[in-house]
């Protein structure tokens, strides 16, 4: 499966919402259509039962106060992080087939595994990183088919003349509404029936609403990972080029480029340097992707000393394990040309001040 998996599982009423509110799709798009409009019947069928087995429960269930989110910047390393400490049994953490379908899967989870077994790639589209339905995955995704809106409806219908990461430099914690907050709410608390433990996410959309987060969740702790720019900006380009042209289904994909993504690459900087610094300092750390490349362990265990995570011998030996499987790993190439590298440089300087970056 290659196309249109942002909006796997989306149930009926809210596919043919968001086709009349965006003007329909192209033609050329019919199959992507098709791939989706039975996906919808099946999702809102699940969705139905769910609600008649699990509505009452979840109303019981307590609010989860204290997730840990890593945020930052796409392409800095959050995803190894992510999968990491998703090893690790005190962490629930969404995974690609719950978010996938968001609306029903504590009901429906087993019957599309089973299907998602089948379709799915092993790998994700932008690079070598193992895909499955039942690795970690951003909760940015289950937001798309449970809100009204997202930020994610501009790269399933590109504004025309408007590449998708212009659409970011209006967000700000103040963007994230309060159906939005209470859709990522059920969310997690159904995470957190499913499987008890503490809430893990990784959303790199989360880097514009750190305050917004820290309001509706008051024991929040954050990551946030970050790297070189020089290696980000061109594989952030890569990565939405690819996930835009694959789930596109109006008009034509506006091409991100160096220039569009330093911009963003910018605005995000702002969001964590204005929001994330005015927490206190015990709520959240920062990891510099370079060093804890290096030694992965050391940085897991500053990481669980500051929070106050027990470390356990079970989690060491799947963490060994983990590395073990990715040694081979060979990660993607985005040579700049001097004129490229520069642009970078002058756009990025407070950034690349402020983290002692050559």
């Amino acid at each position: 499966m290659n196309h249109s998996y942002l909006l796997i599982g989306t149930t009926f009423g809210r596919f043919i919402r968001l086709l009349f509110r965006n003007g329909g799709f192209s033609l050329r798009y019919i199959n992507r259509f098709i791939f989706l409009l039975q996906g919808s019947i099946w999702s809102s069928l699940f969705c139905f039962v769910e609600n008649i087995k699990f509505r009452k429960k979840l109303q019981q269930q307590p609010e989860i106060t204290d997730p840990v989110i890593i945020v930052g910047n796409w392409r800095t390393g959050s995803t190894f992080l992510h999968q990491i400490l998703s090893l690790d049994k005190q962490f629930s953490t969404p995974s690609v087939v719950r978010v996938s379908v968001p609306n029903s899967f504590l009901v429906s989870e087993k019957y599309f595994r089973k299907i998602m077994n089948k379709v799915v790639s092993r790998t994700r589209p932008m690079d070598n990183v193992k895909l499955g339905p039942d690795e970690p995955q951003e909760d940015e995704y289950a937001l798309l088919k449970t809100a009204k809106y997202t930020i994610l409806e501009h790269l399933i219908f590109p504004r025309k003349n408007r590449p998708f990461s212009k659409t970011f430099l209006q967000l700000d914690e103040k963007s994230f509404s309060q159906e939005n907050a209470e859709k990522l709410k059920l969310f997690i608390k159904k995470l957190n029936f499913k499987n008890p433990g503490i809430i893990l996410l990784k959303n790199p959309y989360h880097s514009f609403r750190i305050t917004r987060l820290k309001t509706i969740f008051p024991k929040a702790r954050f990551i946030h990972i970050y790297r070189n720019p020089k290696k980000v900006i061109p594989s952030t380009v890569n990565m939405f080029n690819i996930i835009g042209r694959q789930n596109v289904l109006k008009g034509k994909w506006q091409k991100e480029n160096l220039f569009t993504i330093s911009e963003l690459f910018n605005y995000v900087w702002k969001c964590v340097k204005n929001q994330l610094f005015s927490l206190n300092e015990k709520d959240y750390i920062e990891i510099k992707y370079e060093d804890f490349e290096k030694n992965p362990k050391k940085y897991i265990k500053n990481i669980y000393d500051y929070f106050g995570f027990d470390y356990c011998s079970d989690f060491d030996s799947q963490v060994d394990e983990f590395f073990d499987s990715v040694k081979n790993y060979k990660k993607n190439r985005f040579p700049l040309a001097e004129d490229e590298a520069r642009h970078i440089e002058d756009q990025c300087s407070d950034f690349i001040n402020h983290y002692n970056y050559d």
